[in-house]
C-alpha cells in the first residue's frame, strides 16, 4: 500500500468516525442556552458575594475582598 492509498484510507476513516460522533452527539440531551457543561468550579465566598476560585486567585481577588463595592 503506497502512500496515496493510505492517505485516502484514512480520509475515508475520518468521515466514517465524523458520522459516528455525529450519530452519537444526536443521543446527547440538549443543554439550555447559557447552561454550563458538567464542569464544577469551586467558588470562594467573599464580602461582596462568591466568586471563582480561579477569579480569586487573580487580580479580582483581591478587588472583591474589599468590603462592599458598589456594584450596579
Amino acid at each position: 500500500m503506497n502512500i496515496k492509498e493510505k492517505i485516502s484510507t484514512a480520509r475515508d476513516r475520518i468521515k466514517e468516525l465524523e458520522v459516528l460522533i455525529s450519530a452519537w452527539e444526536s443521543t446527547l440531551p440538549e443543554k439550555k442556552f447559557g447552561e454550563k457543561n458538567d464542569i464544577v468550579t469551586p467558588t470562594v465566598t467573599t464580602p461582596n458575594g462568591e466568586i471563582s476560585e480561579p477569579l480569586a486567585s487573580g487580580t479580582l481577588g483581591e478587588y472583591y475582598k474589599k468590603e462592599k463595592i458598589n456594584v450596579t
